[in-house]
C-alpha cells in the first residue's frame, strides 16, 4: 500500500514527507475497505415485470430485413395490461442507447460488446402502458456522437429519400425507420440536435421537449446537462400523442426540475390540437430569428422554402416579424465548449453530483479507463471529443463554470424574445442531406460532413427550450439535381409550452396538406 500511496500522490503532483507516509497509508487502507464493501453490495436498479411487459422474438436483423442499415436489434414488446389506449395500434422503435431489459444494446459501437441491460428506461414502460407496441431498437451513431449517419459499428444508415445519403444523427436509425414506414413512431435522444437533425433530413416531426419534461432515466448519457429524449413521427398529431405518453416526472431523473408536470398533469396534447383546430393561429406572434438565417453556408433554396413556409403563417392570420437575438450567433461556440468539456468527463465515467438511477452495468461493460485497443476502435467524433476535451481541461481548466453561466445568459436572451413572440422560428438545418462520407474519409472530412446541421439545433440543448422540427417541402440535392431532399423549419417556444408549438405546427400542416408537394 505504501508504493500505491506514493504513486497516487505523485500522479497528483503531491509531495509527502516520509514521516507522513505511515498515516496516509492508514487512511488509504480505511478507504480501501469502504471501496471493497460497496463493490460487494448488490446494485439497486428497478427490474421490470416481464409478465406485464413481456418481450419476445429478440434477434439481430438480417441484411435482407434491414435495407437502410437502420435496425440495431429486433424484438416485440407489448403490455398485457396497458393503462390507457393512447398508443393502441401504434408501432414504435427506440434509439439504441435506450435500455430495454433482456435486449442487447449496441450503442452504435464495438468498443464493448454483449451489454444486455437489466432495467427498462422510463419511456419504455410508458409506451407499453399507453398500449403501444415496441418492435425494436434503431441504430444510433457511435456512442451517440455525430450528426452524420456514418459512424455506427454496424455500418452506415441510409436516408430513405436517397440511398448513400445521410439520415442525420445521432438518432439516425430512428429517423430512417419512421420515415420509411418500418414503424409508425420512434423515440430519439438529443444532445445537440440528434432528434431534430435526422428529423430535418428525413422529413419528420422531431421534438426536443423542454429540459426535464420527458425523463431520461435508463438512457445512456455522456453529459446530463444536454440530455433530451423525445418523439419522432410523420405527422404532428402522432408527435403530440407520443409526447403525451412519455412526458411527466418519474421520481428518478434529477434533470426534472421545478415546473416539470407529473404524468397526470401532462396536457392532452393531441386531444387539445383537434379540439382547437378551428381556432387557428390568427393573432399569434411568430418571430423569425434573423441570426438563424444569417449563417454562412446556408443553402439559398433552404432559405427560400423557409420563407415560403412563413407566408403560410401570414395567410393564416399570424403576425410574422423578424427578431434579433444577437447571442444566437455565438451560441454554437458556447455549446461546443460546454459539450466537449462536459462530455469528456461523462465519456470517462467520471461525472458526479447525480441523484438518479445509474446504468452501472453499462459502466462495467465500458471497462474504464479506456485501453489503447478500445480507443483505436472509436469513431473520429469520439476521438476528437476526447482529444479536444482533454486539451480544454488541461489548458482552460476554469472555463467550464463560466460556460455554465453563459448558457443561462443564452436562456435569458431567448426568454426575452419570447416575451414578445409566442414562438421563434428558423430553418432546422441550413443545408439538406448530403452524401455519406467515404469509408476511408479523413478525420477532417468526417467532421466537416456535419456543417450546416447543428448551428440552429444545438443552442436549444444549452438553453433548454422546447424545439420542434417540422418538414416543409423538398428541394433538389446540390450533389444530384434529380434527387429531392426534405427541408425543415424549427419552432422554438417557452419553457413547458409545447402545446403552443404543436398548435402552430398543426395549423401549418392542416393548411398545407401534403408537405412534400409544398
Amino acid at each position: 500500500m505504501g508504493e500505491e500511496l506514493r504513486s497516487t500522490a505523485a500522479g497528483l503532483g503531491l509531495a509527502l514527507s516520509e514521516n507522513e507516509i505511515g498515516d496516509y497509508v492508514t487512511l488509504l487502507d480505511r478507504m480501501e475497505k469502504s471501496l471493497q464493501t460497496v463493490s460487494e453490495m448488490h446494485d439497486y436498479q428497478p427490474i421490470p415485470d416481464q409478465g406485464i411487459y413481456p418481450r419476445s422474438d429478440i434477434h439481430f436483423p438480417t441484411a435482407e430485413s434491414n435495407p437502410l442499415g437502420a435496425w440495431a436489434w429486433k424484438f416485440n414488446a407489448k403490455s398485457t395490461a396497458p393503462k390507457t389506449d393512447l398508443l393502441t395500434g401504434k408501432t414504435v422503435c427506440l434509439k439504441d442507447n435506450i435500455a430495454v431489459a433482456g435486449v442487447p444494446c449496441l450503442l452504435g459501437t464495438d468498443t464493448f460488446q454483449d451489454w444486455i441491460p437489466n432495467t427498462d428506461a422510463t419511456v419504455v414502460s410508458r409506451i407499453l402502458d399507453a398500449g403501444g407496441t415496441i418492435t425494436g431498437k434503431a441504430v444510433c451513431e457511435n456512442l451517440s456522437r455525430g450528426a452524420v449517419s456514418a459512424t455506427a459499428a454496424t455500418g452506415p444508415v441510409h436516408n430513405p429519400y436517397a440511398f448513400g445519403y445521410s439520415a442525420g444523427g445521432s438518432s439516425s436509425g430512428t429517423a430512417a425507420l419512421v420515415a420509411s414506414g418500418a414503424t409508425d413512431m420512434g423515440i430519439g435522444c438529443d444532445q445537440g440536435g440528434s432528434i431534430r437533425i435526422p428529423a430535418s433530413l428525413c422529413g419528420l416531426y422531431g421534438f426536443k421537449p423542454t429540459v426535464g419534461l420527458v425523463p431520461y432515466t435508463g438512457i445512456a448519457s455522456n453529459d446530463a446537462c444536454l440530455d433530451f429524449v423525445g418523439p419522432m413521427t410523420t405527422s404532428c398529431l402522432d408527435n403530440a400523442l407520443l409526447l403525451e405518453a412519455i412526458a411527466g416526472v418519474d421520481g428518478l431523473d434529477d434533470r426534472q426540475s421545478a415546473g416539470a408536470p407529473f404524468p397526470r398533469q401532462v396536457p392532452r396534447y393531441a386531444q387539445l390540437l383537434t379540439e382547437t383546430k378551428e381556432d387557428g393561429i390568427r393573432g399569434m406572434r411568430i418571430g423569425i430569428l434573423k441570426e438563424g438565417l444569417d449563417l454562412p453556408g446556408i443553402n439559398p433554396q433552404v432559405e427560400k422554402k423557409f420563407q415560403d413556409a412563413m407566408n403560410v403563417f401570414r395567410q393564416l392570420g399570424a403576425v410574422v416579424e423578424d427578431v434579433h437575438v444577437p447571442i444566437h450567433s455565438q451560441a454554437r461556440t458556447i455549446i461546443v465548449v460546454l459539450s466537449k468539456m462536459g462530455n469528456h468527463i461523462g465519456m470517462q465515467g467520471k461525472a458526479t453530483g447525480r441523484r438518479q438511477m445509474m446504468l452501472t452495468d453499462l459502466f462495467e461493460k465500458k471497462d474504464l479507463p479506456y485501453s489503447p485497443e478500445v480507443l483505436a476502435k472509436m469513431s473520429v467524433m469520439c476521438k476528437e471529443a476526447l482529444i479536444t476535451g482533454e486539451y480544454a481541461w488541461k489548458h482552460y481548466s476554469t472555463l467550464y463554470p463560466k460556460v455554465v453561466n453563459l448558457i443561462r445568459k443564452l436562456q435569458d436572451a431567448y426568454d426575452k424574445a419570447l416575451e414578445r413572440y409566442d414562438v421563434l422560428v428558423m430553418p432546422t438545418t441550413i443545408t439538406e442531406s448530403n452524401p455519406l462520407p467515404a469509408h476511408d474519409a479523413s478525420p477532417l472530412e468526417h467532421m466537416d460532413a456535419s456543417k450546416g446541421k447543428l448551428e440552429n439545433t444545438s443552442p436549444f440543448n444549452a438553453s433548454g427550450h422546447p424545439a420542434l422540427a417540422v418538414p416543409i417541402g423538398l428541394i433538389p440535392s446540390r450533389e444530384n439535381q434529380s434527387i429531392a431532399m426534405p427541408v425543415s423549419m424549427q419552432i422554438v417556444g417557452r419553457y413547458w409550452d409545447e402545446l403552443t408549438i404543436l398548435k402552430i405546427a398543426y395549423a401549418w400542416e392542416c393548411a398545407v396538406g401534403n408537405w412534400k408537394e409544398f
